[in-house]
């Protein structure tokens, strides 16, 4: 009675007066109550009282399975891990603590990095308990930790199928990251589903939008994803896929947003200042672009995706010094790719200077193939070089990529008929 009185006090928030009271009844207390009263001091955070009655009452009972998994567990919090370790192996496998002790020791050599050890532990404990749902739950989300989702998905739903209440671990999310992990996307789907109904940890909420966004399923992916902003705008992970979803679904002002939004969270982020910089090009707020694809340049100065989108807008306004500029600074980092030939050769067609601009076309000749106006422009530059003949086989694959330039269609038309 006065062991429920003391543990009322602590429910309500009166955690001294709940102490007070059971130190009190220790004094008088036989041998269950007193590992009662361990396990609670346990519970609380309190490992050295915890610890202290379990050597007293292994002093009775040496071997006592539950008394030794009480004592380890007291040991791990006060960082004796190996002390730990020497407790639980010491349990026999006849002991009803065996199996918990088993599971102990398979997180113990996990932290040590022995994993076949630590699945081992697991493995003896199944041949005790192959029913046993918290075993089965426990080898599930090992495997998960460990990456092996191919594997843990058997352990997960037969742990379902035995009675492990879902919502202790969340099996749910479980099984919906084990699918999604090995393409079943479409069965991750209705895990995450069941996962996000009983609990909208940011987690399930990422990983049902980012799994939405694998089988085009853009609306989830968005209500999922939004949700977890709203719910925790730091989770700066949710903003890639969200400007994705957004991209695909053709919501360019809010994938936009999306991205501006996610640089208030994490200022650091290279690649929202790339698609930051990628949509305010498209609206043609070109002095956000820039600023935007520069600070992702500062923070990674190989960044691929920022250079080509700068050099993209000083093409356009015919800046041909920034353009030798962002090269030169891309090459110094490191960094080569045929884009710079090309751009290289773009810098001196813009200042005019024919004859130095069509080498660097020829040399980035395979990389222009699927770029209509960049073959256009080196068609031109060629028939400037007197080299009709190879300049109109160049135009005809500059019109294959862009069929609607008439303008274009009748250029080369007449260089057809002037050939004929």
């Amino acid at each position: 009675m006065e062991m429920e009185r003391a543990l009322d006090l602590i429910e309500q928030g009166d955690v001294q007066g709940g102490l007070q009271k059971i130190n009190r009844i220790e004094k008088n207390a036989d041998d269950d109550q007193l590992f009662e009263i361990a396990t609670l001091y346990q519970s609380l955070g309190h490992s050295h009282e915890g610890l202290r009655i379990a050597d007293k009452l292994l002093e009775t009972y040496p071997s006592e399975g539950s008394l030794l998994t009480l004592k380890a567990e007291a040991a791990i919090d006060l960082d004796r891990e190996e002390e730990a370790i020497d407790l639980l192996e010491s349990i026999d496998s006849a002991d009803d603590a065996f199996l918990e002790a088993q599971m102990l020791l398979a997180d113990l050599y996990h932290l040590q990095g022995l994993e076949e050890v630590a699945e081992r532990k697991l493995f003896l404990a199944l041949e005790q308990a192959p029913k046993e749902p918290i075993l089965l739950a426990g080898i599930g989300s090992y495997y998960v930790e460990q990456g092996s989702y191919q594997s843990a998905i058997p352990y997960l739903k037969q742990a379902l199928q035995e009675g492990f209440d879902p919502k202790e671990s969340n099996l749910h999310l479980l099984l919906a990251e084990s699918y999604s992990n090995t393409g079943a996307f479409e069965t991750a789907m209705a895990y995450y589903g069941q996962a996000t109904e009983e609990q909208k940890e940011p987690r399930a909420l990422f990983g049902f939008g980012f799994t939405a966004l694998q089988i085009g399923d853009y609306k989830t992916a968005i209500e999922q994803l939004e949700a977890l902003r709203e719910a925790d705008p730091e989770y700066t992970s949710l903003y890639a896929p969200l400007i994705e979803a957004y991209e695909t679904d053709k919501q360019y002002e809010k994938a936009l947003k999306t991205a501006e939004a996610g640089l208030e969270a994490d200022e650091y982020n290279e690649h929202l200042y790339t698609e930051a910089g990628r949509f305010q090009h498209a609206f043609g707020e070109l002095k956000k672009a820039e600023d935007h694809l520069q600070q992702a340049l500062a923070l990674n100065p190989g960044n691929m995706d920022a250079s080509a989108k700068l050099l993209e807008i000083y093409a356009e306004q015919e800046r041909s010094d920034d353009i030798k500029r962002i090269i030169e600074d891309l090459r110094q980092a490191g960094e080569e790719d045929p884009m710079f030939t090309y751009y290289e050769g773009k810098a001196h067609y813009i200042d005019d200077e024919i004859e130095e601009a069509l080498p660097f076309y020829e040399r980035a000749a395979a990389y222009l193939e699927t770029d209509g106006e960049a073959l256009e422009e080196y068609g031109q530059l060629l028939l400037e070089n007197g080299r009709q003949k190879k300049a109109l086989s160049i135009l005809i694959d500059a019109l294959q990529q862009q069929p609607e330039n008439h303008e274009l269609a009748m250029f080369v038309e007449e260089l057809q008929s002037r050939e004929q």
